[in-house]
């Protein structure tokens, strides 16, 4: 065999590798086409056999040197190794969390409404005719309770009790608050309806207990008591039960796609929602243990961090940023499903 011929004749094999790999450097693996994936995996695939052609050739090191080189590199794209759990962690919360946030906050939106049309209109209703209030949304279950009443007509708010209990209260409530919001997501199968349900009764629910405090005075203190904890507390609400109504989505309008197909491509997306908002629902009930319940603290206080944390949040998930290509979780990278690293893997095993 002429060496020198068929090392020109596979340079230009290897130099199409080169450029695939250099692209994933610099723009990540989702920048490449599903064309060039597989591309890839066959490449990879034929330099590994040249690398053995030619070491078995004994053709001069320079040529092998390369070609190991870039059957390494090839290897690291193709077969990527489990990154850090701590860095994937932070990929998702910092980029891909945000990121979804953003490109579906229509769904987002139509979550707040669907939970402050129902809260304002309680509460005018309630505010024209506190008997409003006895509404039972199900069997036994009023808009507010017995017990909140009691609380209310002696002047007390029942959150008063928190305060001896803040490390239990904390747990309990972050505990809870993730199960509304795990509901209000899960239950968008229900083709959206219990979801609906779910965001509207919880609506109706807050707005009737402001209504009530504010016929007996108490509404400055309880909007005192939610104000440190609420942006948080709401937000991922309102977020799990946007997720919810991407899931109804998927189901009620697949568009081209089979049901089951689209049903699946919402599911992804609207289930990184829901876990992103795990942290705020885990900080909302920190807060909401340690420093809303406190009669010690001034209201200016709670306030404040009230708009510190409203701030955060609007800076986390509408603030812009890069990541290096190279620091990109292949499980969480943007705009290419996971599984693109499969197909690379699937078609190099074709070869």
């Amino acid at each position: 065999m002429n060496v020198e011929r068929w090392v020109a004749a596979r340079q230009a094999h290897w130099q199409k590798l080169e450029d695939l790999l250099k692209q994933i450097e610099t723009r990540g693996l989702p920048s490449l086409s599903r064309e060039q994936l597989q591309s890839l995996g066959r490449l990879y695939r034929s330099a590994a056999s040249d690398l053995s052609r030619a070491r078995a050739m004994g053709i001069g090191p320079d040529v092998v040197r390369y070609l190991n080189n870039l059957v390494v590199k090839g290897h690291n794209q193709v077969y990527q190794n489990q990154r850090s759990r701590w860095s994937d962690l932070w990929h998702f919360l910092w980029i891909t969390f945000p990121r979804v946030f953003r490109d579906n906050f229509f769904y987002v939106f139509v979550s707040f409404v669907l939970f402050a049309g129902p809260m304002v209109a309680t509460w005018l209703f309630v505010l024209d005719d506190v008997n409003f209030a006895h509404l039972e949304l199900q069997q036994g279950r009023p808009l507010v309770s017995d017990e909140l009443w009691a609380y209310v007509e002696k002047k007390k708010l029942w959150t008063d009790s928190v305060e001896q209990e803040s490390p239990a209260a904390s747990s309990f409530i972050a505990t809870n608050n993730i199960k509304v919001s795990l509901i209000a997501f899960v239950m968008g199968v229900t083709f959206g309806l219990g979801t609906l349900y779910v965001l509207i009764t919880n609506g109706m629910l807050i707005g009737g207990t402001f209504a009530v405090c504010q016929v007996y005075g108490m509404a400055g203190r309880l909007a005192a008591f939610v104000a440190p904890h609420g942006v948080f507390e709401l937000s991922a609400i309102f977020i799990s039960g946007g997720a919810g109504l991407m899931l109804a989505k998927g189901m009620l309008f697949p568009g081209p796609l089979k049901r089951t197909d689209s049903m699946r491509l919402m599911a992804k997306e609207a289930a990184i929602l829901f876990l992103g908002c795990v942290p705020l629902l885990l900080i909302a009930g920190a807060i909401e243990g340690h420093i809303s319940p406190r009669t010690d603290l001034p209201q200016e206080f709670k306030y404040t961090v009230s708009i510190a944390t409203a701030l955060l949040l609007l800076l986390y998930l509408f603030l812009p940023r890069s990541v290096r290509a190279a620091d990109k979780p292949e499980s969480l990278s943007e705009g290419k499903p996971a599984e693109a690293n499969i197909a690379i893997t699937q078609s190099s095993e074709k070869q």
